[in-house]
């Protein structure tokens, strides 16, 4: 994948445009606060500071020079409340005890 400049040389002169917006490409990764980190001192807007979601991620949002959206995140487990939307494989898988008392 490539994150290019919409004025790149490689980009097809008919989408040198800087885009309008509505998509947003998630990377699960293995350490978000390392990415998060890294992200800042590269200089990247952070549209969406790092944070834990109830419902399972750890994530913060930045853009490509296009103006697409980038979601870094790592599942984490659920907080009790979400817990119960989940399948008992789901939980299971990411380290939740599914049979604990909400």
């Amino acid at each position: 994948m490539a994150l290019l400049d919409p004025d790149h040389p490689t980009v097809p002169e008919a989408f040198r445009r800087k885009f309008a917006g509505g998509l947003i490409i998630n990377f699960e990764v293995d350490d978000v606060d390392t990415e998060y980190d890294r992200m800042c001192k590269s200089g990247l807007p952070i549209l969406l500071s790092l944070r834990s979601e109830d419902f399972g991620q750890r994530h913060f949002i930045t853009s490509d020079p296009n103006g697409v959206l980038i979601d870094v995140i790592k599942v984490i487990p659920p907080s009790a409340a979400y817990a119960t939307q989940y399948e008992e494989e789901t939980l299971k898988a990411i380290g939740t005890n599914p049979s604990r008392k909400v």
